[in-house]
């Protein structure tokens, strides 16, 4: 076994506390990251990443969706959702059909997609469990209070 020292020289066992930041645009964005890779090593398992994951379980919830709407719906822009939709459709987990205008897309989840979300859930609840319990007492409840509401007004902005 080879010793990549390149990589090995940066890394270490302890984690730097990031710089902070009086931009709260910075400081979210931060913080997503963060969490995004939380919720991506336990979905690992699984073979799905967060986007993916929060696809699927948006259109399982919702069911048949077109496909200009869900941009809107999942707050993504549309390279975003250029770049999280097709894997899905290639491996069988979101089917997408044209709808009554030659231009319309519907798109939905499969009984596969339904079948890997059900053996995700373990994954997610178990990055939602790890994020819960190193929030301090109370934090959780008010981001999940916070957020929408932040997300719902700054889309009307």
């Amino acid at each position: 076994m080879r010793r990549l020292d390149v990589y090995t020289s940066s890394m270490s066992i302890t984690q730097s506390t990031p710089a902070s930041t009086p931009c709260l645009c910075n400081a979210l964005r931060r913080a997503s990251r963060a969490v995004s890779r939380l919720y991506d090593q336990e979905l690992r398992s699984v073979g799905l990443r967060t986007t993916q994951y929060s696809l699927l379980s948006l259109l399982h919830r919702s069911g048949e969706v077109r496909q200009g709407d869900l941009g809107p719906l999942t707050v993504l822009d549309e390279t975003s959702l250029t770049r999280t939709l097709p894997p899905l459709v290639d491996r069988g987990w979101v089917a997408v059909r044209k709808g009554k205008d030659r231009r319309e897309r519907l798109v939905s989840v499969t009984a596969s997609g339904t079948a890997l979300l059900a053996k995700a859930r373990p994954a997610w609840e178990r990055a939602q469990r790890r994020l819960q319990s190193a929030l301090p007492t109370g934090v959780w409840e008010n981001l999940m209070d916070v957020l929408p509401d932040l997300t719902r007004l700054t889309d009307a902005a």
